[in-house]
C-alpha cells in the first residue's frame, strides 16, 4: 500500500489522548457503602466489575481505531503495483487524414508504422489520437486507458479534405507540455505532402520537451491524374462543358467519362474539342469498352497525356437547358481514386441588370456605355441601367469606373450588393476614395512608372475561364492592350489574369466575403490609349458580364469539401444523390451547411429542389512530398523542459489513487467504530 499524503499518518499518534485519559483515571481509595446496595450478592458485583473492566478496555480499542483511521484517511491510502519513480511517456498520435492517404497502401502502412512506434506502454503512460482535418481537434485526448486510442487508430479512414500539419503539431504541443511526463512525444501519421507543410512557420519552436517522430515518406506514385470540376458554359446550341485533365506523373493514357443524369439527351449529338495551350484539334469521341451500366456514358475519350500535362476538353452538350441536372466526369482508376471524380450541376436562373455607373470626368465619350449597350441583346441578354440610390439587386453585375462610386451612400451600397454575393467589373480611376476602398479589402492600386514607350498587357492566365473564352474567339484578343498609364496590383495580393511585369497584376480576381470583383488596372477610355477603340474591347466587357453572371450562378451551387454552403430561404431537406455523398441520408437543415464528401446534394424546400455539386480540393491530388530537407525537425525546440512545480511522482501517485480511491473506506470504517464506542460507553457509565 502506498500513501498520497503521508505526513497524515502523524495524526495515529493521537491514539495516546485516550491511553493517557484512561491511565490517569483515580479510582475512589475509601468504599462507600450505600444502604440499599449492601444486600447485594458479592458474586455478583465481581461479576459486573469483570464486565465493566471488559467494556471500558473495549471502548478504548474503539476510539484508537477511529483515530488511527481518520488519520489514515487524510493520508489517502492507494494501492500501486507499479514503480512510481519510473520515467513515463505521454504521446499524442498526430493523423494526417486528408484524401491523398487514399493513395495506393499508404493509410494501411502509416497507421501500422504508427502503431509500431508507439511500441510496448505501461501502466501510467498516456497517449491521446488527434486529426489534422477539417481543424485540429483530439479524437481521444491523452489518457492512461492507452487501448481506445490506439483501437481508434485502427477504426481511422482518411477524409476528402486537405489538412495542414503546423496547426495540429502547435496543439498537441502544447497539450503534451502540459503532462507530467518524462517523454513528451509526437507520433506524426503522414504522407509528407508538399501541401501539408506549405505555409510553416518552421522558425517557431514547439514547447520545450516535446519531441516529433515523423512518418517515413511514401514511395510517389506510378500513376496519378485528377479530373477538375467541370465549367458549364451556355452556346448557341445549348451548353459547353469545359473539362480540365492533370496529370501529376508520367506518360499515360486514360479514359474520361462523361455522365448527366438526363435521359432526354441523345448520346449521339455531343462533340468535343480538345485544347492544349493555344491549339485546337477535334477529339471525336470513341464508345466505351466497359460502359457504366447506371448512368450510360454520355461521351467517353481516350485521352494521351504526356508527363506532367494539363489536359482541357471541350464539351458540346446540346439539348435544353431550363431545367436542372448535374454531370459527373470520370477518369478509369488510378493510384488515388479520390479525384478521379468532379461534379458540375446547370441549374438554370435568370441574368440580373448590369449596373453602369457615371463615365469618369475627362473622358471624351462613354465607350463602356456604347459597347454595353450594344451588347446587351447577346446571350445571356441582361438589362442596361444606372446603380440605384437605394439597394443594389443582388443577381446583378456592377461595372464600375468613377471615384463617386467608392465613396459615401454608394460605397455602403457596394459593400451591401457584394455581401449579398454581386459581381462588380472595376477600372481603374487613380481616385483617392477608389484607393481607399480597394486597400480595405488588402488590394492596392499603384501607378505604373511613367516611361516614353507604352505599357503592355501580357502574361494572361490561359487557365482562367474569362481568358480561355476570349482566346477561342481568336488569340489576337488577348494582343494589342498597351496603354500610356494605368495602375498595378500586388500579384500575390489578387488571382492575376494578366500582367504589367512578373511581380505586378494588371488584371486580377479578389473575392469580397460571397462576392466577387474583376479589377482592371486601366481606364476604359482614350486618355491612356487606343484600346477602347480596338476590337478587343467590345469582346472583353461582353465576355467579363458573362463570367462574372456565371461566377453568380456557379457559386451558388457548387462548393469543395469542409467549405460552407449557404443555403437561402427557409428550411428544407438535404441529401446526397451521386458519388461519396450518396450515402448521406436525408436532413432537415436550414441556413448553411459543410458537406465533407464529394458529390451531388439535393435541398429540397416544399416543390423547389435546388442541386449543388461538391468537390474535392484540387491542390491536394498533387502528391509531391516535401524535398527540402526535413525542416520540421527544427521544430523541436533545444531547451530542457521546464522543472514541474508539483514533482511528476507525486502527480502519479494523485493520479493512482484517484482511479481507486481507499480514503472513503477509512471514513465508513471509522463512523461504524464510532456508533459502537458511544454504544459501549453508555454502559460503562456508572
Amino acid at each position: 500500500m502506498n500513501w498520497l499524503f503521508p505526513e497524515f499518518l502523524a495524526g495515529a499518534f493521537a491514539v495516546g489522548l485516550p491511553l493517557l485519559l484512561h491511565l490517569l483515571r483515580r479510582w475512589p481509595r475509601r468504599p462507600v457503602v450505600f444502604p440499599s446496595l449492601r444486600f447485594l450478592n458479592a458474586g455478583k458485583r465481581s461479576s459486573d466489575n469483570l464486565w465493566q473492566r471488559l467494556c471500558r478496555w473495549l471502548v478504548l480499542l474503539l476510539r484508537c481505531l477511529v483515530l488511527a483511521l481518520l488519520a489514515a484517511a487524510f493520508a489517502r491510502p492507494f494501492f500501486e503495483n507499479r514503480d512510481l519513480t519510473r520515467p513515463n511517456r505521454a504521446v499524442a498520435i498526430v493523423v494526417d487524414n486528408s484524401f491523398s492517404l487514399q493513395s495506393g497502401r499508404r493509410w494501411d502502412d502509416l497507421r501500422q508504422w504508427a502503431r509500431e512506434k508507439v511500441g510496448d506502454l505501461a501502466e501510467g503512460d498516456k497517449v491521446g489520437l488527434m486529426l489534422m482535418a477539417p481543424q485540429p481537434s483530439w479524437v481521444i485526448a491523452p489518457t492512461v486507458d492507452t487501448t481506445r486510442p490506439l483501437e481508434a487508430l485502427a477504426g481511422l479512414s482518411p477524409g476528402w479534405l486537405t489538412a495542414r500539419a503546423e496547426p495540429a503539431l502547435r496543439m498537441a504541443g502544447d497539450a503534451l507540455a502540459a503532462l507530467p511526463a518524462d517523454r513528451r512525444e509526437i507520433i506524426l501519421v503522414s504522407d509528407e505532402q508538399r501541401l501539408t507543410w506549405s505555409g510553416s512557420d518552421f522558425g517557431r519552436k514547439l514547447p520545450p520537451g516535446v519531441t516529433v517522430t515523423s512518418s517515413p515518406i511514401p514511395p510517389a506514385p506510378a500513376r496519378q491524374a485528377a479530373v477538375l470540376p467541370p465549367i458549364l458554359t451556355t452556346t448557341e446550341r445549348g451548353l459547353r462543358a469545359t473539362v480540365t485533365v492533370r496529370n501529376f506523373t508520367g506518360r499515360q493514357t486514360r479514359t474520361l467519362s462523361l455522365y448527366r443524369n438526363d435521359p432526354a439527351i441523345s448520346t449521339g449529338d455531343a462533340t468535343s474539342r480538345s485544347r492544349d495551350g493555344d491549339q485546337e484539334v477535334a477529339a471525336p469521341f470513341s464508345p466505351s469498352a466497359n460502359p457504366s451500366p447506371s448512368p450510360r456514358p454520355l461521351r467517353v475519350e481516350k485521352l494521351e497525356l504526356e508527363p506532367q500535362e494539363t489536359r482541357t476538353v471541350e464539351i458540346d452538350l446540346p439539348g435544353p437547358t431550363d431545367h436542372a441536372f448535374w454531370l459527373r466526369c470520370r477518369l478509369d482508376a488510378d493510384d488515388l481514386a479520390a479525384d478521379d471524380s468532379a461534379y458540375a450541376v446547370w441549374q438554370p436562373s435568370s441574368e440580373g441588370p448590369v449596373l453602369l455607373d457615371a463615365a469618369a470626368p475627362g473622358a471624351d465619350a462613354d465607350f463602356a456605355g456604347v459597347a454595353l449597350a450594344s451588347a446587351a441583346n447577346l446571350p445571356p441578354a441582361f438589362t442596361l441601367m444606372a446603380p440605384p440610390a437605394g439597394k443594389w439587386p443582388a443577381r446583378a453585375v456592377a461595372v464600375l469606373r468613377n471615384d463617386g462610386s467608392f465613396s459615401g451612400a454608394a460605397a455602403a451600397n457596394l459593400d451591401a450588393f457584394l455581401a449579398d454575393g454581386g459581381s462588380a467589373l472595376i477600372f481603374a480611376s487613380g481616385g483617392p476614395a477608389q484607393s481607399a476602398w480597394l486597400a480595405v479589402h488588402q488590394v492596392t492600386f499603384s501607378p505604373l512608372p511613367r516611361r516614353t514607350e507604352s505599357w503592355p498587357v501580357h502574361d494572361w492566365a490561359m487557365g482562367h475561364a474569362l481568358v480561355a473564352a476570349l482566346s477561342q474567339r481568336r488569340l489576337q484578343m488577348l494582343l494589342g492592350w498597351e496603354f500610356t498609364q494605368g495602375w498595378s496590383m500586388p500579384a500575390q495580393a489578387v488571382e492575376p489574369l494578366a500582367h504589367w511585369s512578373d511581380d505586378a497584376a494588371a488584371i486580377g480576381e479578389i473575392r469580397v466575403g460571397p462576392g466577387r470583383v474583376l479589377a482592371c488596372g486601366f481606364i476604359p477610355d482614350r486618355r491612356a490609349g487606343d484600346w477602347p477603340v480596338t476590337p478587343s474591347f467590345l469582346p472583353f466587357l461582353h465576355q467579363a458580364v458573362t463570367y462574372l453572371f456565371h461566377a453568380q450562378q456557379v457559386t451558388a451551387v457548387t462548393g469543395l469539401t469542409g467549405q460552407t454552403l449557404p443555403l437561402e430561404g427557409p428550411a428544407g431537406r438535404w441529401h446526397g444523390v451521386e458519388g461519396p455523398a450518396a450515402g448521406v441520408t436525408e436532413t432537415e437543415l436550414s441556413g448553411a451547411v459543410t458537406p465533407l464528401l464529394p458529390g451531388i446534394y439535393e435541398f429540397t424546400q416544399d416543390k423547389d429542389r435546388k442541386l449543388f455539386a461538391v468537390n474535392v480540393p484540387a491542390e491536394e491530388s498533387d502528391l509531391a512530398s516535401w524535398t527540402a530537407g526535413t525542416p520540421w525537425l527544427g521544430l523541436i525546440s533545444a531547451e530542457p523542459a521546464p522543472e514541474a512545480k508539483i514533482p511528476r511522482v507525486q502527480i502519479a501517485a494523485t493520479e493512482a489513487e484517484q482511479r481507486a480511491p481507499l480514503w472513503w473506506w477509512a471514513v465508513a470504517a471509522a463512523a461504524l467504530l464510532v456508533l459502537a464506542e458511544l454504544s459501549l460507553a453508555n454502559r460503562t457509565v456508572r
